[in-house]
C-alpha cells in the first residue's frame, strides 16, 4: 500500500501560468495527501518531503522509513500555467496534474491509472519560512 501511495503522490506531484510561477518558486513541505478520498497516514520520515521549485525545474526531496529516514531527491523539468503543473519525467513524458495556491498552502491534484485501477489524489503542502 505504500508503493501505491508513494507512486501516487508522485504521480501528483509531477503531474503549473508564467504569472503564477513566482508564487511557486520556494519550498513547499508536505502536509498531507488523500487518495480516492481518504487521507493516508504520514510517518515522520515522510512529512520531512518537500518540493523545491525554480525557475524551470522542481528538485523532489523525499524521506522514506525504510530507508532509516535519508533524503534523495531527483530534479525534473517543469513548466506552470494558469493552473496546472506540466513535468517532464525522467523517461521524457509529460505529466500534468491541476494545483491551487491558497494563502500559504499548495494543492496538487491528480487522477491516474496504475494496473487498471483509477487513482486520485491531492497532496496538500505548505511554504517553508
Amino acid at each position: 500500500m505504500k508503493k501505491i501511495i508513494g507512486i501516487t503522490a508522485l504521480l501528483a506531484l509531477l503531474g503549473a501560468c508564467s504569472e503564477k510561477k513566482s508564487s511557486l518558486a520556494g519550498d513547499w513541505q508536505m502536509t498531507s495527501i488523500a487518495v480516492n478520498g481518504k487521507t493516508q497516514p504520514l510517518d515522520d520520515c515522510t512529512k520531512k518531503t518537500y518540493l523545491s521549485f525554480g525557475k524551470d525545474s522542481i528538485i523532489y526531496h523525499t524521506f522514506m522509513q525504510r530507508e532509516d529516514c535519508k533524503e534523495d531527491s531527483f530534479k525534473l523539468a517543469y513548466t506552470a500555467s494558469k493552473d496546472s503543473i506540466k513535468v517532464t519525467n525522467e523517461t521524457g513524458r509529460i505529466e500534468r496534474s491541476a494545483y491551487t495556491i491558497k494563502n500559504d498552502s499548495l494543492i496538487i491534484s491528480d487522477t491516474a491509472e496504475m494496473q487498471g485501477q483509477k487513482f486520485t489524489s491531492r497532496l496538500v503542502l505548505v511554504k517553508k519560512k
